[in-house]
């Protein structure tokens, strides 16, 4: 008679054997599928007006996008991976809630996007407007602006693909 072959096979870091309960770990990602966090500005309409205005720009303003969260985001891309590859593996074995994991993502994002908040320098201010607000730094007198950044975690709206 045969010897039985023992199949594994590993997928995001996660060995997947003939003893693994693969239900549980269906279960432990279930909610994971259903929740997204959300990196933005948080405030009263003033507030979203003026960050939607440095985002995006305003042609009639003549005041050019300075994407502050969007390129923040893309820039926490790779750390956002490293987290999400780490904390799967926690989440299926049994060490991590789902909600912790979705935090730390959002931390990490919130992060990035405050980064580069600080960090951003083009395009440069009008010199006019330079002139009249005293400095050369973009954003920076904005600090309600900046502190109203937040990372929110909620249900994915119309249901989840699978």
């Amino acid at each position: 008679m045969p010897k039985k072959r023992r199949r594994s096979y590993r997928r995001a870091n996660i060995e997947v054997t003939e003893e693994t309960y693969l239900p549980g770990i269906i279960d432990a990602l279930q909610e994971l599928v259903t929740k997204e966090v959300h990196i933005g500005a948080q405030g009263d309409e003033e507030l979203a007006m003026i960050a939607g205005i440095h985002e995006h720009g305003s042609l009639k303003a003549g005041i050019p996008a300075r994407s502050f969260i969007g390129a923040g985001k893309k820039k926490a891309q790779t750390p956002i991976s490293r987290v999400v590859k780490e904390g799967v593996v926690e989440l299926v074995t049994g060490n991590l809630e789902t909600v912790d994991l979705l935090r730390k993502i959002g931390d990490v994002g919130k992060d990035r996007v405050l980064k580069n908040f600080d960090k951003m320098r083009t395009p440069p201010l009008s010199p006019l407007y330079a002139r009249r607000k005293g400095n050369k730094k973009i954003l920076r007198d904005e600090e309600q602006l900046r502190e109203s950044i937040t990372a929110v975690v909620v249900k994915k709206k119309g249901g989840h693909r699978r």
